[in-house]
């Protein structure tokens, strides 16, 4: 066979520009659609939006785009365009680079981190480490948003469900921040694709067959020689589907379909297009089998590949009966088929040994891409291979390398597949499940555990298969059963040398403790099992198992641990994440913050927002304690918006609660309740018992602030009742000041007394200051006169700095007690200073209580008069506060993974509610904003 250049197969035919394509489609019954599509692109100017089209295949969902892409241009609108196809599906970011390549010019412009990710997604270096695609997904839509200030843009996505996972996961992100941007997104997917794009706000198409008349005016349009017979019977079975319409009249012996027995409407309209195959030459028919198989569209790689098929030479005129007969088209270097179901009916129309032979071929014309070379090589490959095998792996570490974990998942796979022996089999199908798992994907890890088979001699495999299984669930599922088996996976793991695996899975087991209220037997044996490990000291998760296990006995040790680690450790942004959510649960929420905080500020920076929602809630969580409210707020706000993308319900729930405290302490009770219920609702939905232990509090600190002290205490003491499904005995203590609190003012004060004595003798002899400071305040409200002034005191000292709200009710209580005890002149000072405190947090029930009580001890106070600032959202305080820190608009849409139009339309907002007319202008308003009265 003569070997020829990639020029001798340039074709004659130009490519469509919006220039020669003069001609706009024109779609019979489909005026509506076309007209919300027109005013989309009418209005880019004053924002983008987001349009899903679904329909069932051949419906239109193609037409009506290239109608959208044709009107957008005569509009001066640029069109960026994405197609899935099945057989690319295992490319990574294949169609985000096919719709990005006229943009990459400008990827030099973009933030180094981001340029980094997007390159190494698309391929274009290899020298980073794994990008997160969220990285990747903001680089993209930096890219789109400044290109759109040039221009507006319409993104055109067809057959989405085709598109490869990444590309997907990257969409979905971008459609969710155009609201402020010229760009329109316009989305075409299958109906029973189970994947969704976008949010509740996200507009929504879909479309049904033509009605009768439109169909009966495109098919006689189209077969005007049809008997009645006929033409009534592919009216009836056509159901209005145009694509049915036009193609059913065009099959070989169309009028002999009457005594056909029709198929379901996919396979009929396949069949109707390899109905003509068998009028088409022989090279036309094998060249096309080669297209169908390609998982590109290259000209060139599909006449060098047919070449080999053929065993003859092909040339452009060999494609030429395929052309005429409407199966495909050639768009300058590129062959394209006119529908899906063309390239469908082609990959079922070829036969096995066909298929092989065209896929060895292509791998053999492929040149410059390693990727697609291997994934043909697999495809023509039938048993096993170790060269093809190991090459896949590597392949896969390529792949994660890219970001791209799905393909890595599916690449690792296939290297399995291609493995001789059991053990390498089982070990690359274990590490793709660690993958799925990771994902948090359990379905597809179980399909990969159960392909593993993993020996029973092979200790170490077990416990991985055991890790997998439970890393994939969500992080908050009660199961105290799963502790021991924790345990026993990592007493294995230690024995077989994996010490690492080991203190993972002690970890969780801890967590798990905490999560479902174990027993004292399971907490000793994991405590057991942790020192059995001989970790270092100071080593994150030693300490974090320490006081998951027993947060409230072990605090006041741990409390001293993590104060040296604030001060002495390496800034290790992972151990932070650790050591934050670990000085939450033992009550030090002043560590808390500050652990978190960098957290998080590296999780931002890294792109991985669904850990970066998980740590905004506990760092929202600490920050409500230490009596950053509006902090708080703006924490949960985000967690809340990022768990919804990422799909963290736990977290949402979690953060959610915490919006329903924060409403609950500054007298919103409306709203308190509305968040308390939306999280009791997922929360049930995942069986999060120790989330329902916080949901409590939350309500009982709201029910205190509206003065029902009664209801407070029922919703309290169900953290104490074993039975109830928000007992939580690690979590009690949490809300031991409330509890406390509703006892004593609903008439309940014994059951106080003893909840008192068993923390202050469990947490003895050192307890944090947290606690600590809720122990005295307790006491104190439970004391006799003799006792309590000496026990308010005790609870007022340095300690309660820390915690304004709390020693504001110390202060409150203390200066109603002084007030009661006929010592007015000496309760003004703390009723004054707790007033002060609740003013500058925005607890308005309190601040209400201290006036009334400073009144009755002769002294009058003035309505606190509200904040300019409290009149933004948490959103654009966030903003705001950037933008007075001296940041660019651009440089807060990175921080905050929006676009830099969006910041821009939030600070316009900001202006028009503050009455302020310049950034300048920012920190004088926002100069209270953390003023929390201490």
């Amino acid at each position: 066979m003569t070997k020829r250049s990639k020029k001798a197969y340039l074709p004659q035919p130009k490519r469509r520009t919006a220039a020669n394509q003069s001609v706009p489609l024109v779609l019979q019954g489909r005026e509506r659609d076309i007209a919300l599509i027109e005013h989309l692109i009418e209005r880019i100017d004053q924002g983008g939006s987001t349009l899903v089209i679904s329909g069932e295949p051949g419906i239109g969902k193609s037409a009506l785009l290239e109608v959208a892409s044709y009107r957008a241009r005569e509009h001066g609108v640029t069109v960026l365009t994405m197609t899935g196809v099945l057989a690319e599906v295992h490319l990574p970011f294949a169609a985000l680079e096919q719709a990005l390549r006229p943009l990459m010019k400008r990827a030099a412009t973009l933030v180094p981190r981001q340029r980094s990710a997007l390159l190494a997604a698309l391929g274009k270096c290899d020298d980073t480490g794994a990008p997160d695609i969220f990285l990747v997904a903001l680089a993209t839509l930096t890219l789109l948003t400044e290109s759109a200030t040039r221009k507006p843009i319409l993104l055109v996505a067809d057959d989405a469900q085709w598109l490869d996972q990444a590309t997907f996961e990257v969409l979905a992100f971008v459609s969710r921040r155009l609201s402020s941007d010229p760009v329109v997104l316009l989305v075409a997917m299958r109906d029973d694709f189970n994947r969704s794009l976008g949010d509740a706000s996200t507009l929504r198409l879909r479309l049904s067959g033509l009605d009768e008349a439109d169909a009966e005016r495109l098919l006689d349009t189209h077969a005007q020689d049809l008997s009645a017979d006929l033409r009534s019977r592919f009216l009836k079975e056509a159901s209005g589907n145009p694509l049915a319409l036009l193609e059913l009249p065009r099959g070989k012996r169309a009028a002999e379909a009457q005594d056909t027995p029709w198929l379901p409407l996919t396979e009929r309209l396949e069949r109707a297009f390899s109905s003509r195959l068998s009028d088409l030459p022989d090279a036309a028919r094998t060249l096309l089998f080669v297209a169908a198989e390609n998982d590109g569209t290259s000209l060139h790689e599909i006449l060098s590949a047919g070449e080999a098929v053929l065993g003859e030479r092909a040339g452009i005129d060999a494609l030429a009966p395929a052309i005429a007969a409407k199966l495909i088209e050639i768009d300058g270097t590129e062959v394209r088929f006119r529908h899906p179901l063309v390239r469908s009916a082609m990959h079922q129309a070829a036969d096995l040994a066909t298929r092989q032979r065209i896929h060895a071929a292509l791998a053999a014309a492929i040149q410059d891409q390693l990727d697609r070379r291997l994934w043909h090589r697999a495809a023509a490959t039938i048993g096993c291979d170790d060269e093809l095998a190991d090459d896949y792996e590597r392949m896969a570490a390529r792949a994660l390398r890219r970001g791209a974990v799905a393909m890595a998942i599916e690449v690792l796979e296939n290297a399995a597949r291609l493995s001789s022996t059991a053990r390498a089999r089982s070990d690359r199908l274990l590490r793709a499940a660690e993958l799925a798992a990771d994902l948090g994907q359990p379905e597809l890890l179980e399909r990969l555990l159960r392909q593993a088979d993993v020996d029973e001699s092979d200790q170490l495999a077990q416990v991985r298969v055991g890790w997998c299984r439970e890393i994939s669930q969500p992080p908050s599922i009660n199961d105290p059963g799963k502790i021991l088996a924790l345990a026993g996976f990592a007493a294995q793991a230690h024995a077989a040398g994996a010490k690492d695996l080991a203190g993972n899975l002690l970890l969780r087991a801890a967590q798990r403790c905490w999560w479902s209220s174990a027993s004292g037997e399971l907490r000793a044996r994991v405590l057991a099992a942790a020192n059995g490990l001989e970790l270092p000291d100071t080593d994150p998760r030693l300490i974090a198992i320490y006081a998951y296990v027993e947060p409230l006995r072990l605090g006041g040790d741990l409390h001293v641990k993590l104060q040296r680690l604030s001060e002495t450790r390496d800034g290790d942004p992972a151990d932070a994440r650790i050591l934050g959510s670990t000085a939450n649960v033992i009550g030090a929420f002043d560590l808390g913050v500050s652990f978190l905080s960098e957290s998080s500020a590296a999780l931002r920076e890294q792109g991985r927002l669904g850990d970066l929602a998980r740590v905004l809630f506990a760092q929202g969580w600490a920050e409500m304690e230490v009596g950053h409210w509006t902090r708080a707020m703006r924490e949960v706000e985000e967690a809340v918006r990022l768990a919804e993308e990422t799909g963290g319900i736990a977290w949402i729930a979690a953060a959610t609660i915490v919006k329903a405290r924060l409403a609950g302490m500054q007298g919103n009770l409306e709203q308190s309740e509305a968040h308390a219920a939306e999280a009791e609702r997922l929360i049930l939905s995942i069986g999060a018992s120790f989330l329902l232990a916080l949901l409590q509090i939350a309500r009982g600190i709201s029910a205190i602030g509206a003065g029902r002290h009664w209801e407070a205490y029922e919703q309290l003491r169900r953290l104490f009742s074993p039975a109830d499904p928000a007992f939580n005995s690690d979590l009690q203590f949490f809300g031991l000041a409330d509890f406390v609190e509703a006892c004593v003012f609903s008439g309940n004060a014994e059951a106080a007394r003893g909840v008192i004595e068993e923390m202050e003798h469990v947490s003895a002899p050192m307890p944090v200051p947290w606690v600590e400071t809720m122990l005295h305040y307790g006491k104190a409200l439970l004391a006799e006169p003799a006792d309590a002034e000496r026990l308010f005191l005790q609870g007022l000292g340095p300690a309660a700095k820390n915690w304004p709200f709390l020693r504001g009710r110390l202060l409150l209580a203390y200066g109603g007690w002084l007030r009661r005890q006929r010592r007015p002149a000496n309760a003004r000072a703390p009723l004054r200073e707790a007033r002060d405190i609740f003013d500058a947090l925005g607890a308005s029930p309190w601040s209400d209580r201290a006036r009334e009580e400073l009144r009755a001890s002769g002294e009058s106070s003035r309505r606190r008069t509200e904040r300019v600032w409290e009149t933004l959202t948490p959103q654009e305080l966030h903003v705001a506060q950037l933008a007075a820190e001296g940041l660019s608009n651009k440089e807060i849409g990175i921080r905050l993974y929006l676009s830099h139009r969006t910041v821009g339309y939030h600070l316009h907002q900001i202006f028009a509610k503050t009455g302020i007319t310049s950034r300048s202008s920012l920190g004088s308003i926002l100069a209270d904003v953390e003023n929390r009265g201490d």
